[in-house]
């Protein structure tokens, strides 16, 4: 799960999104579809999502929140 993004576009904008903050609900990214998708928490007037193309994207930094369920997972993994 994504907990914090930084998206650098190629017109040197630079957008950063953090899980919680403004309302942010979900950071995703889709390699398949070639976007990065950003959901907002209802509000009375809807649902507001942003939607990356990442042909726009010149560079990204994102944190994942590792779960317990998968750091056991990898110490399994390590031995």
């Amino acid at each position: 799960m994504i907990e914090k993004l930084e998206v650098s576009l190629i017109n040197e904008n630079v957008h950063n999104f953090k899980r919680g903050e403004f309302g942010v609900r979900k950071i995703e990214i889709d390699e398949d579809r070639g976007l990065i998708e950003i959901k907002y928490e209802p509000k009375e007037d809807g649902t507001k999502t942003v939607i990356i193309p990442m042909q726009n994207i010149e560079k990204i930094d994102y944190m994942e929140k590792i779960l317990k369920k998968e750091l056991n997972e990898e110490e399994i993994l390590d031995i």
